[in-house]
């Protein structure tokens, strides 16, 4: 579960203040309005220079200071498009120091901080939020998100309760709250153990020496796939929930047969439905392709298509076997593979088991395609494409020079 940020983010900006009246001659005044004029064109980055030197200059400290904070914040959302969320959290920042009466700027700092996966950050502007302007619903709502992202559930819960009481139609939130109270009555017994990058939540009964183990695949794994993808490293705490078979299914509601999920957070059963511990390399795979999904997010945000989300997970967490690939021969000589277009995104509820099986093993061979033949630094192009928003197929063209169809004929050709 993913909060819109985009849309929880609709930030009422104050209307740019008027250019202060004074005597002529009055050089706090002359860049105030020099201010408003590059502002009024768009152009925030030299609006924020000559309203930082009308503050100097002794201008209007009410006036100058309402401009200057929301030149920044039009400046944040304007690097916030760009995909540059690490200058629009500062930014936001700034314009929360400018003006430290004004809620907006602190929420639009929280939302890029849980966008950077940092979420600390995230809870001291949301927290500083609601004491600026209690009863906030859009802050209230999205510091019960970033709780829930920290892993506390209760807190979440207390945000959400309050918001839902005010609006009880507030879109979404329901589904929200009711998933956050069905995980907790599932977890409120937990045991908890905090590696350097990861925070794992588990039950009791599960083996001291299977926890170890757990433990050293995750630690593996953010040092493997990091240096897979080239140095990408999202900040700690890293959330995973363990669970047996029916702990899982009841937390997650997900089909009997999905093995793993990442939802911002990485759960995993670590028994099967008759209650015997998987095997090592088992949880090894599944954890590992879990936390390709967390890279994969730090990178793209809530943007990546399907197929090249779980394709990046399979291909890094399993090689194509040849039993895997004797399927994909089988598939592209006697079946019909989905069209890349319809993998953009994949519900798996509506398909049965064996179409995702296949939904899969035709991801992983496209995503594997495209590792191999042009390498790792063109796929984080096309993360970081898509993460400022651009459209699946026209990113491939972009980065690839290859649209949907053709690298089809080329995945298609490989297994004929």
């Amino acid at each position: 579960m993913t909060l819109k940020y985009r849309s929880i983010l609709a930030v009422c900006l104050l209307a740019l203040a008027a250019a202060v009246q004074a005597a002529e001659g009055n050089v706090s005044v002359d860049f105030n309005n020099a201010g408003v004029e590059a502002y009024n064109l768009g152009e925030y980055d030299t609006a924020i220079g000559y309203f930082e030197k009308a503050q100097a200059g002794g201008g209007d400290k009410e006036v100058v200071g309402r401009n200057l904070c929301n030149a920044h914040q039009n400046l944040a959302g304007e690097l916030a498009k760009k995909g540059d969320f690490r200058a629009a959290a500062r930014h936001a920042d700034s314009a929360a120091a400018v003006d430290p009466k004004n809620m907006s700027p602190l929420v639009q700092a929280g939302a890029y901080y849980l966008r950077l996966d940092e979420v600390n950050m995230a809870i001291e502007r949301l927290e500083k939020a609601i004491t600026v302007k209690p009863g906030e619903l859009t802050a209230h709502e999205m510091l019960g998100y970033a709780y829930y992202r920290d892993n506390d559930l209760s807190s979440a819960r207390a945000q959400w309760d309050y918001v839902l009481e005010v609006d009880p139609k507030r879109p979404e939130l329901q589904d929200r709250y009711d998933k956050a109270f069905r995980e907790q009555s599932v977890e409120n017994d937990f045991d908890k153990y905090k590696s350097r990058h990861f925070q794992v939540s588990y039950p009791a009964e599960i083996p001291s020496d299977l926890r170890a183990k757990v433990i050293g695949i995750l630690d593996r794994a953010y040092i493997d796939i990091g240096r897979d993808f080239g140095g990408v490293f999202p900040p700690p705490p890293i959330h995973v929930i363990l669970y047996d078979a029916k702990q899982f299914s009841e937390a997650t509601k997900t089909a009997d047969y999905v093995g793993a999920l990442y939802d911002g957070k990485i759960r995993r059963p670590l028994a099967d439905g008759n209650g015997a511990w998987l095997p090592v390399e088992e949880i090894r795979r599944r954890l590992t392709h879990e936390y390709v999904h967390v890279v994969v997010k730090h990178i793209a945000g809530g943007n990546p298509p399907w197929w090249v989300n779980e394709g990046l997970a399979e291909t890094l967490s399993r090689p194509l076997d040849s039993e895997r690939i004797h399927a994909l021969q089988k598939l592209y000589r006697e079946g019909a593979p989905e069209a890349l277009k319809s993998l953009e995104a994949t519900h798996l509820g509506k398909m049965d088991k064996d179409a995702v099986g296949l939904a899969y093993l035709q991801s992983h061979a496209t995503v594997d395609t495209l590792w191999s033949r042009y390498g790792r630094g063109k796929m984080v192009m096309l993360l970081e494409a898509v993460g400022r928003g651009q459209n699946a197929e026209d990113a491939l063209r972009e980065v690839y020079r290859k649209t949907y169809v053709s690298i089809e004929r080329d995945v298609a050709n490989n297994y004929r």
